[in-house]
């Protein structure tokens, strides 16, 4: 049996329907996922998962393979429970993993990176969190994948997505002129993927895994720039009546020195939330991608599709 995390989540939504569904149990926790397959209600956080011993044991007799996409995914700022879901959460995983001589694919970030870390040093409570992770898993001493998708979007066809992402934070801003400034340099590479080629691609890893491995889903060398992005989207910001030309693009570290100590709290606060995203995802360089098929001209097509998806549920 697979047991699947994060179910309810951004990629486990689309990954629970890729999977077989007669060997398929989906860890449930505060949402209850919408799947005919079998769910366990369970807490990640807690030693055992909170189930009782005998049912502990009962699950571990059943699972072969776990995947494991349960996470809180803020970049944002300082969340409460990230320790303890991202870190702690991985670490009863592995333990689970162990009662039940299972193999664990565990679904981390692109962002962890420190070989292809970001271009400036910078401060991210998540990041750390999933880099502490990694390592848990890498020293657990079972048979383990390692999975780091990039930014994640919507659907690469219809934009639908099981919440919105930082991905979508920007988007808003831009075309609801929340922020004076967007503070992201034109040039910067913007690394999303489509939720649906990386559902696709972890389910394909999951049939025939390279244990050991670490698998990059993310856009790579083909990732659009911030420029390209806006260019792609300009008839829809005008159909929305904004025009992007009056919308003023800056370097994250001369918005910090430059627009931030001169604004009133409540405008200091939310773009600050701004800074810090685009510092993680301004990269030194290209990140590796294991993701078939990717190219500028599909990255623009499933930014499209987003918009559009936004567009309707923002009326």
């Amino acid at each position: 049996m697979i047991l699947l995390t994060g179910a309810s989540g951004v990629i486990g939504q689309d990954l629970a329907p890729r999977l077989p569904q007669d060997r398929l149990i989906l860890a449930r926790h505060r949402a209850r996922p919408e799947s005919d397959a079998r769910q366990v209600a369970m807490d990640i956080r807690a030693p055992d998962f909170g189930l009782s011993a005998q049912a502990y044991a009962a699950l571990a007799v059943e699972v072969e393979t776990i995947i494991h996409c349960a996470a809180i995914t803020d970049m944002s700022g300082q969340v409460p429970e990230l320790g303890a879901t991202n870190i702690a959460g991985v670490q009863h995983m592995v333990d689970f993993a162990k009662a039940a001589g299972a193999k664990l694919h565990f679904v981390s970030t692109a962002y962890c990176s420190e070989t292809y870390g970001s271009a400036t040093p910078v401060a991210s409570d998540y990041v750390s969190s999933k880099r502490a992770a990694e390592a848990v898993v890498r020293e657990s001493g079972l048979d383990w994948t390692i999975i780091r998708p990039s930014i994640i979007a919507g659907h690469s066809q219809t934009g639908a997505i099981a919440s919105f992402q930082g991905f979508h934070l920007f988007i808003a801003t831009v075309l609801k002129g929340r922020l004076p400034i967007i503070p992201v340099a034109p040039q910067t590479a913007c690394d999303f993927v489509a939720v649906d080629w990386v559902a696709e691609a972890i389910a394909k890893i999951a049939q025939a895994p390279d244990w050991g491995r670490t698998y990059w889903l993310t856009a790579g060398p083909a990732a659009i720039t911030i420029e390209e992005m806006m260019e792609t989207g300009r008839a829809f910001a005008d159909a929305w009546g904004r025009d992007l030309d009056s919308v003023q693009l800056m370097t994250p570290e001369a918005v910090e020195a430059e627009i931030l100590p001169g604004l009133r709290p409540r405008m200091r606060d939310r773009l600050l939330i701004l800074v810090n995203l685009a510092k993680v995802m301004t990269r030194r360089t290209a990140f590796p991608t294991d993701l078939e098929d990717i190219s500028k001209a599909r990255l623009k097509t499933a930014l499209l599709s987003n918009l559009d998806y936004w567009g309707a549920q923002n009326g």
